[in-house]
Parts: structure tokens; C-alpha cells; sequence
């Protein structure tokens, strides 16, 4: 179903140009957008949904933005292909070249990533396995930290003003480190501050903005830090814990280990598919590669025969 699926853009790239052109009408249930001359019909989406890496393919059409996206260059490019028919462009030989290169491509495409599919699956878990026992000793937990933040928004302030509001909570703090709870309610404007009292835990590099997490790593248990900046406004940082890297059992690295040899396996298989197509001997005579640069740069510019030499 995958591989038929794939055809489908291969086959609309093939036919479009003359159906559009001899006017076929579009089966009105099969239209998916339309906007303008432009027309998406459910086939070209599935099509186009279909070259979507599977392991993204769902999370990627069910997000509003990113399917909002996918369908706005479609139309994008119907609207564009509307246009060119209109113009008559559509006729002219080399746009028709162009798009029987283009559905080569895509046949290519298609068949690499079917070849890849239907050989022989490796026993993922038993290399995962031994991958594990031969790099036991790197296999640790990512560090992380507990920490609390107030956060002083400029939002709807000016950076002055919030800045001079910090550093008062700053100080307040410097004399009384057990008010930070109280103050959090008082004054942190994050929107889950109310749910998490200031508090997240388990952040690890990257969780955060890189001046807030710059500076929450850098502090030592129960400190506080002064005002730091980022886009959202002034946070005063207080570092509860560091959670130190544990060594990991298999099970707990046993799915990413299996993902990752299943993709080393489908490499493996890619690559020395290619290299046995590869290493078949061209032919190509000095006639073929003399018209090729005729074409190309026209009669008299380029010795053919010198060309030849150069391009071996």
C-alpha cells in the first residue's frame, strides 16, 4: 500500500499536464482545497503526504500549523501550474522534458525506498543488544536539574521598568531566601506559575532559552541568581537540585538502540545497492558526448574530443 501510494505522484506528474490541458474535470469529491485556478485534489495530498518520513508522517499532518503548511505549498504550486497551462506554457518541450525528469526522479525515489522496505529485516534487537554490552560504559542518563524561576514579564511593561522590578525581588530574596515560594505567587507572571508554583523539574539542556539555561546550570544547590534576560522578561533563577547521570540498563535504552540499528541496517542496504548500480560501466561514446556539448554550447565552442578526455 506504501509503494502504490508513492506511484501516485509519479503517475499525476505524468498525466496532469494533459488532462488539465483537455480540460478532464475534476471529480468534485475528490478535491481537497482549492484557491483560486489552483485545485488539490486528496490524491496529489496523499501523494504528497506519502514522502513525509513515516516515523514523522502523523505527528506532521496532525499539527495545525505544519498541515496548514503542507497544504499552502500545494496550492501554492497548483496555482502556479494553472497559470503556465493558461499561458500555454505547458506546451513548450523542454517544460515537458523537465517534467518527464521529474517523474524519473520520483520513480527512483520511490523504488530505492521500496527496495529498502522489502529486504530482509535484520534481528534489531539482538544488535541493539550487543551495541549496549560493547558501549556499556557511555550509556548514562542525560543530566538534568530541579529548578524555580520568577519571572518579571515585559510584555506589557517596559525592559526598564521590569528590570527595576527584578532586582527589587532580587533583594528581597538576598535577605530572605525562604520567601521565594511566597514571592513566586506575588509576583512571577509565567502563565504556570499558578499550577507549578514556579517550579520544573528534570530540565535538561535544551528544555529551556540558553540565558536561562546558561545560567541554572551554573548555579550551585539552593542558589539564587540574579536577574537574567531573555525574550519573556527578567527571571530570578533558584537551582533546587542537580539530578546526576545514572547508568542506563538495556531496557531503558532498548527502543532508540533498535531505531538506531534499524536505520544503520536500511543504510547499510541503500548504500551498497547504489554502489553496485554505480560501478556498471558507462558507455558513452565520443559521438553521443560530441552532441551532448553541440547541444549544450553549440557547434564551435567546445572540442568534443577534448572534452571527452577531461570527463573521464
Amino acid at each position: 500500500m506504501k509503494y502504490f501510494s508513492k506511484t501516485l505522484l509519479i503517475t499525476l506528474l505524468l498525466t496532469s499536464l494533459r488532462n488539465e490541458a483537455a480540460d478532464v474535470p475534476i471529480d468534485k469529491s475528490e478535491i481537497l482545497a482549492q484557491r483560486g485556478k489552483g485545485v488539490v485534489t486528496q490524491q496529489m495530498f496523499t501523494a504528497r503526504a506519502d514522502k513525509i518520513p513515516a516515523d514523522v508522517r502523523e505527528p506532521t499532518l496532525r499539527s495545525g500549523n505544519r498541515l496548514r503548511d503542507v497544504i499552502n505549498s500545494l496550492l501554492l504550486r497548483a496555482q502556479l501550474a494553472a497559470d503556465a497551462r493558461e499561458a500555454g506554457f505547458d506546451l513548450e518541450q523542454i517544460v515537458i522534458d523537465r517534467m518527464q525528469l521529474a517523474a524519473q526522479n520520483e520513480l527512483a525515489e520511490a523504488w530505492l525506498e521500496h527496495y529498502v522496505n522489502i529486504q530482509p529485516e535484520a534481528d534489531y534487537e539482538q544488535l541493539a543488544r550487543e551495541n549496549y554490552l560493547l558501549r556499556q560504559e557511555k550509556m548514562y542518563s542525560t543530566p538534568r536539574i530541579d529548578v524555580s524561576h520568577i519571572l518579571v514579564s515585559t510584555k506589557e511593561r517596559s525592559n526598564e521598568d521590569a528590570k527595576e522590578l527584578a532586582d527589587d525581588i532580587y533583594q528581597q530574596l538576598l535577605a530572605n531566601p525562604d520567601s521565594f515560594g511566597e514571592l513566586v505567587v506575588k509576583f512571577s507572571e509565567d502563565p504556570s506559575a499558578s499550577s507549578n508554583k514556579g517550579s520544573f523539574t528534570g530540565v535538561k539542556k535544551g528544555d529551556m532559552v540558553k540565558p536561562f539555561e546558561d545560567a541554572a546550570f551554573a548555579l550551585k544547590d539552593g542558589e539564587i541568581s540574579e536577574p537574567v534576560e531573555t525574550d519573556f522578561g527578567y527571571h530570578i533563577i533558584r537551582l533546587d537540585a542537580h539530578i546526576a547521570p545514572v547508568e542506563l540498563d538495556f531496557e531503558d535504552l532498548k527502543d532508540n538502540l533498535m531505531r538506531a540499528e534499524r536505520k544503520k541496517h536500511d543504510e547499510r542496504i541503500k548504500r551498497d545497492y547504489l554502489e553496485s548500480l554505480t560501478s556498471l560501466e558507462v558507455h558513452m561514446t565520443e559521438e553521443q558526448l560530441g552532441e551532448m556539448v553541440s547541444r549544450q554550447f553549440g557547434e564551435k565552442s567546445v572540442d568534443a574530443k577534448a572534452t571527452g578526455d577531461d570527463s573521464e
